[in-house]
């Protein structure tokens, strides 16, 4: 049996990127995996070609940015399968580079609602299935831009620690449910970005002890896989680095 056997699963911003990777790697340890993500074409290509390998998935179209629409997916989901047992959230919008100067209210706002606003609505409307559930896991998205405080990814960078900080309260909050809340910061090079940004590529990979940036299928949805699964069930409230080794604390 799959470790994931059975359990359903809502991974958002899965058209591309970690976020489409993470969704595949949980279709394969037996999860029924409901995508979304504004891109519907790129939703539909996932779920043939996951299907075709004898995987669950379905996909439901969604901008984050509107809360109807994330409430819409829950909805469906649940229509669908039976209820949500796992969360990802993986959406963020306002991810240019922009100094802080030139932050206007409505991109800082779009950063806002794309990613914490999104997780904390997706967590909300996800709740009564979890706590039902008896063993929900929520796994949210952050990112080293915000723990670093990289230059010209203020917005960014502001939503994705709040991210951090609505994880921490929803493990502490939430504990009592068996509801675990963990969030990870992904330094992963997908193949667009080893097909264009070979120069950026290279400086990323001698900063890693390892000397190599890794693949999100291989690197780093094996850990969401486990901390979703019964393995998982003692950790919540953490915040994982996944950078092999860029940072030696958290």
């Amino acid at each position: 049996m799959k470790k994931l056997e059975n359990r359903i699963a809502i991974v958002t911003g899965a058209s591309s990127g970690v976020g489409r990777g993470v969704a595949k790697v949980l279709a394969e340890h037996g999860a029924k995996v409901c995508v979304c993500a504004r891109r519907k074409e790129n939703l539909e290509e996932l779920t043939q070609e996951v299907r075709a390998a004898g995987g669950e998935m379905f996909p439901v179209a969604c901008d984050v940015t509107d809360p109807a629409q994330i409430r819409n997916v829950v909805q469906q989901c649940v229509a669908h399968y039976g209820g949500v047992d796992i969360l990802v959230n993986l959406a963020q919008g306002a991810m240019l580079y922009r100094p802080l100067l030139e932050l206007d209210e409505e991109y800082t706002m779009l950063a806002f609602k794309s990613g914490a606003l999104a997780s904390l609505i997706f967590m909300q409307e996800c709740f009564p299935y979890l706590k039902e559930s008896g063993h929900g896991r929520i796994i949210n998205t952050a990112s080293a831009a915000g723990y670093d405080g990289a230059e010209g990814f203020g917005a960014y960078g502001m939503a994705k620690e709040a991210i951090r900080a609505i994880t921490r309260t929803a493990a502490n909050e939430w504990g009592q449910y068996g509801i675990t809340a963990n969030v990870f910061l992904p330094i992963i090079a997908t193949e667009t970005f080893r097909e264009t940004q070979p120069a950026a590529l290279k400086s990323l990979e001698n900063k890693t002890p390892l000397h190599r940036i890794g693949t999100t299928e291989e690197d780093c949805a094996p850990l969401i896989a486990f901390l979703v699964s019964d393995e998982g069930r003692y950790l919540t409230g953490q915040s994982y680095m996944v950078d092999g080794g860029i940072h030696k604390h958290t």
